[in-house]
């Protein structure tokens, strides 16, 4: 069966996801990691009203997604962060290919604290531009500081070194339609409020010390999928990235 991976807002796309999908002990030959659009400077400029529409944006990914499954094989989906925002639309969409929904850290809103971002850039957006936003979003020190904000007590030196390069590699892609992008965080639990899951039986990972997501974004989940099975990792939201080995044990058993 293959195994769809949708990212987060990671300016690298899918493959930073690679490590994590060889430790769950997956034939990759049989992965897609999706590299979903508007992520990467390479992108171009999308179109703002799909770019903050969650479900026009998963039907603008959608045929790329269609085109890349085995005709006639279901799929599994396994969706990191914000990823689990057009993985949870695909799913409800496509009932009867989705053999199996994974939603890792599932974003469908942001924590108090993280929820300031979108806010401020959007007054500063005002001001300076997006542009200049975003040069100051790239900024390899602010970069470090909000990677450091995220750091856990239980991070090797090695894992904090790995994750400080690699989020400045992803931000390095930045581009306007990550400020676009971001709008979906804010509208979402609303205007999907509607769609519900009936027939994609799911597995949920959270995290002990998630310091991205709002407190309800699991519950959200759980409420409009039928069958859901919800588990615990110790770690926050980097976990992916930083601890890939033990979020795959944990999900090892359930896949």
């Amino acid at each position: 069966m293959q195994t769809f991976f949708f990212h987060g807002f990671s300016g690298g796309g899918g493959q930073p996801l690679g490590p994590f999908a060889r430790e769950l002990g997956l034939d990759m030959s049989k992965v897609v990691l999706l590299d979903m659009p508007g992520f990467k400077v390479a992108d171009g400029t999308l179109d703002p009203a799909v770019l903050e529409n969650p479900e026009a944006y998963e039907q603008a990914a959608e045929a790329a997604i269609l085109a890349q499954c085995t005709a006639g094989e279901k799929i599994r989906v396994i969706a990191y962060s914000h990823g689990a925002i057009p993985a949870f639309l695909f799913a409800a969409r496509h009932q009867e290919l989705v053999e199996q929904l994974v939603l890792v850290c599932p974003a469908s809103s942001l924590h108090p604290l993280v929820s300031l971002l979108p806010r401020v850039m959007r007054r500063a957006v005002g001001v300076a531009g997006v542009e200049r936003v975003l040069s100051i979003m790239r900024n390899p020190y602010l970069v470090d500081a909000v990677t450091l904000y995220g750091r856990k007590r239980y991070w090797s030196h090695d894992a904090l070194r790995m994750r400080l390069k690699t989020r400045r590699e992803e931000s390095a892609q930045y581009n306007a339609n990550m400020y676009h992008l971001m709008q979906q965080l804010q509208t979402f639990q609303r205007q999907c409020d509607h769609i519900k899951i009936t027939s994609v039986p799911t597995v949920i990972l959270r995290v002990t010390d998630d310091e991205v997501i709002g407190r309800d974004s699991v519950q959200w989940f759980q409420r409009h999928i039928a069958t859901t099975k919800i588990v615990s990792v110790s770690g926050g939201h980097a976990v992916l990235a930083v601890m890939p080995k033990r979020a795959a044990a944990r999900l090892k058993p359930l896949l």
